[in-house]
């Protein structure tokens, strides 16, 4: 719990992949398709929210973070479609949105070893550029070839983290300000290597108390599939976050290395 007893904040959505048509996702089901997102955007757009990335949230000041209805759209990965589909989209209703970039290899490879996925392609540097040229997408970092970080090795998960940054800051000329974890796969040790790396927060997604606030290092998302209306709308209220740590709680995760 909030140690001011807050029980709401800002909502922070994360997806992963989008396509045209349904037949065109993967076997896992991480995607959404564009005429549903753009319904989404729409529906941002119409109750008055406000989309801001990271380095927008650390200038705003966690102090001053609730007196807009701001809202925060993050994509883990960094696939091809984030050019083709979600690029568009944004710039179409001037929203933003923060990606976190596998840097290590161009194509789904985890995947394709855990679930015998699709093979899909990640972006590469010239989409990279331009989305961030735009000043509507933030990188962050999401690892070298997105593995658990649990079980790797201390030097294996210093080396996942630490290289990843380094790369994608070199690509983009400017300093991260976000982690996302494989997964949503964290512990302790795990977590404090992304602080010693620099970032100024990390995100997770089953795992924080859904108040910012209370761990910057563990701020927890909810995922966005192709659910009707009143799924969305639930799932984009403030108190949305919160409310899922209270019913569900954490998962827990050991280190096995």
């Amino acid at each position: 719990m909030s140690k001011k007893n807050i029980t709401a904040d800002i909502p922070i959505l994360m997806y992963h992949q989008f396509v045209e048509n349904i037949s065109e996702g993967g076997k896992i089901k991480l995607f959404i398709t564009k005429k549903k997102f753009q319904w989404q955007l729409r529906i941002l757009k119409f109750l008055g929210y406000e989309t801001i990335t990271f380095k927008d949230l650390e200038k705003i000041g966690l102090e001053n973070r609730n007196k807009k209805k701001y809202i925060i759209l993050t994509v883990d990965d960094g696939y091809k479609d984030n050019y083709s589909i979600l690029f568009p989209l944004l710039k179409k209703y001037n929203m933003k949105a923060v990606i976190y970039l596998v840097s290590g290899i161009d194509y789904n490879k985890w995947t394709i070893e855990s679930d015998q996925e699709k093979r899909f392609q990640l972006l590469d540097l010239k989409e990279i550029k331009e989305m961030q040229e735009s000043g509507l997408v933030e990188f962050g970092g999401h690892t070298l070839t997105h593995p658990s970080l649990p079980t790797l090795s201390d030097e294996a998960l210093y080396k996942e983290i630490m290289e990843d940054k380094t790369i994608l800051e070199k690509k983009l000329g400017e300093n991260l300000t976000s982690f996302a974890y494989p997964y949503g796969h964290i512990t302790p040790r795990v977590k404090e290597i992304v602080k010693n790396a620099g970032y100024k927060f990390a995100v997770s997604t089953d795992t924080g108390t859904g108040i910012i606030e209370d761990d910057i290092f563990d701020i927890r998302r909810t995922a966005i599939d192709t659910g009707d209306l009143i799924n969305f709308l639930k799932r984009i209220s403030p108190k949305y976050l919160h409310y899922k740590y209270k019913k569900y709680g954490n998962k827990k995760f050991e280190d096995k290395k």
